[in-house]
């Protein structure tokens, strides 16, 4: 994990048709998720990871966010992807790691990101978080990762321990566990990320970095 003030949180967002709703009025870039995500959309809890939690709170009802892949060596940074049949409306809430001097850990929101008002992710969305940075900017960023990735992002301040491990929140209206996701200690070799397969459906296994588009197997 290291501490680079060029890092940045990103939310990338990855190639749709000209069907896909306009969500945002930033610039995104937009793509499908795997046709075999569609076969999950609906199911409020993956059987293959216990860790995911079913949307609650402010979140509509056809719309369902997992986080997606999570890079703790090199840089920080989380993707979060929409799996279900509608848009989800991010607007406050709270990207945040875990407070590992709580019993059983916690959300650690004092360094969480918030989302702003009007963050916005469609049916087939990626958004992409890039952490640990110390002097990390609020709103939308347009200078996001320097080998690949979304061009638009946000910062984000909390680091990701690839030696201890950690669990990553999403934490919705009145504390509300949105989804949730463990990075388990020492979890990939060098160059890998902790993904989902398949791409927004499936168990965290060892995968190809792929910030804001959809994973791939090493």
């Amino acid at each position: 994990m290291r501490m680079i003030g060029y890092w940045v949180a990103l939310v990338g967002l990855v190639g749709c048709d000209d069907t896909t709703p306009a969500v945002t009025d930033v610039p995104i870039v937009l793509t499908d998720i795997a046709a075999d995500a569609a076969a999950d959309v609906g199911n409020p809890v993956d059987v293959d990871n216990p860790v995911d939690v079913a949307m609650t709170g402010d979140v509509p009802s056809g719309g369902r966010v997992v986080i997606n892949e999570i890079q703790a060596a090199g840089d920080d940074w989380v993707e979060l992807t929409n799996v279900g049949g509608a848009p989800v409306d991010l607007g406050g809430l709270v990207l945040a790691d875990s407070d590992t001097s709580v019993d059983g850990g916690a959300p650690r929101l004092t360094d969480g990101l918030t989302f702003p008002v009007g963050t916005s992710l469609a049916p087939g969305q990626y958004l992409l978080v890039v952490a640990d940075l110390s002097d990390a900017s609020t709103g939308q960023q347009m200078t996001c990762l320097g080998d690949g990735g979304p061009t638009s992002c946000y910062h984000a301040s909390f680091g990701i321990s690839a030696l201890r491990g950690e669990r990553i929140y999403l934490i919705g209206a009145g504390g509300a566990e949105v989804a949730a996701a463990d990075y388990p200690p020492n979890a990939v070799a060098a160059g890998r990320t902790w993904g989902r397969l398949p791409d927004g459906t499936g168990a965290f296994a060892s995968t190809a970095p792929t910030p804001g588009a959809r994973n791939t197997a090493p």
